[in-house]
């Protein structure tokens, strides 16, 4: 019986250690993801969403004034990374909060990594969940628009088009030729 509660109690410490363990791998721990649109309305295609991102600091040190929150994915499709630059709204010395606009370019779920000094943690955030409210107040950083309206993929200038054209419908007529000489040579074997 007293192996059985040593087992038990040592269990029991092992977990208490991994958690705390697991805390202090990030100096700034990611507490909460959010998004939102700046006038408290439902967000349609082309306009802006602002990210917000509460952070707990768990090390010494002062919470920086910046931070990057790359998007890498989106409904679990790996996509060109973006980085949404995000700037410290508030901070009360154990926490802060970090906003930036974000131009989704689709309703979808967005994963990626955010970035404060040293520390990496992962996020993800959902254009479908969009926080009720108006997003923080003030000069915001911007990221990148993404222009999804690619270019048709073509190994041919348009200035050439012409002669590529050319060429192939001189080709297709020598194809022909040959085939349909083949059969008229074929026709007067097959009649002796």
């Amino acid at each position: 019986m007293l192996r059985i509660g040593l087992a038990l109690l040592l269990i029991l410490s092992s977990v208490g250690l991994a958690a705390s363990a697991a805390a202090a791998d990030c100096g700034l721990c990611v507490s909460n993801v959010s998004l939102q649109t700046r006038d408290g309305q439902p967000w349609s295609a082309g306009t802006p969403v602002t990210l917000v991102v509460q952070v707990d600091r768990h090390a010494l040190g002062a919470i920086p004034s910046s931070a990057v929150a790359v998007v890498m994915q989106t409904d679990g499709d790996r996509t060109k990374c973006l980085d949404v630059p995000l700037k410290l709204v508030s901070s009360d010395g154990s926490s802060g909060l970090y906003a930036g606009l974000f131009f989704p370019f689709r309703a979808a779920r967005y994963d990626g990594k955010l970035s404060i000094g040293d520390d990496v943690s992962d996020i993800t955030f959902d254009v479908n969940q969009l926080v009720a409210g108006v997003a923080p107040a003030g000069d915001l950083p911007v990221a990148e628009p993404i222009d999804t309206s690619a270019a048709p993929l073509t190994f041919v200038a348009s200035s050439q088009l012409p002669l590529v054209a050319g060429a192939a419908v001189a080709f297709w007529a020598l194809v022909a030729l040959v085939l349909f000489g083949r059969q008229r040579r074929a026709a007067p074997a097959q009649a002796i």
